[in-house]
């Protein structure tokens, strides 16, 4: 009798009247995916609670701004003009704006060339003869 006991699945833990497995917390098919909805709706609302409100200049819609997106409202290193999400990042490390984004602009320190020619000594294999030597 313990036997068969083993072997008849568990009904579902929220008594729906469908049978539930293990490795969905007893639950069935259907409320399995409900309980991850759940989670889902849980997880969201954590993170949104973790925004900052702040106030703007007019007191009528007041902004949401995380603690990462104030970082990006930035100056150029150029210009004092502000990019915000728009800046164009160099390889120099510094935010540019539009007009400054190339390098000829805005006198970049970085050396293109040296590390474009360090890329292709390690994409390009060395090709020796020296098999052709043994030959002739």
């Amino acid at each position: 009798m313990d036997s068969q006991d083993k072997l008849t699945p568990a009904l579902c833990a929220k008594g729906c009247g469908f049978f539930g497995s293990p490795e969905n917390k007893n639950l069935c098919s259907k409320c399995y995916k409900d309980y991850l909805k759940e989670e889902v709706i849980a997880k969201t609302a954590d993170k949104l609670s973790e925004l900052v409100i702040t106030p703007s200049s007019d007191d009528k819609n007041p902004a949401v701004v995380s603690n990462e997106t104030a970082s990006t409202t930035t100056t150029t290193a150029s210009s004092t003009t502000k990019v915000g999400l728009t800046g164009f990042k160099c390889r120099c490390g510094k935010t540019f704006c539009g007009v400054h984004r190339y390098a000829k602009e805005h006198s970049c320190t970085f050396d293109f060339k040296t590390f474009d020619r360090q890329i292709l000594a390690k994409q390009i294999p060395l090709v020796a003869g020296d098999k052709l030597d043994a030959r002739i």
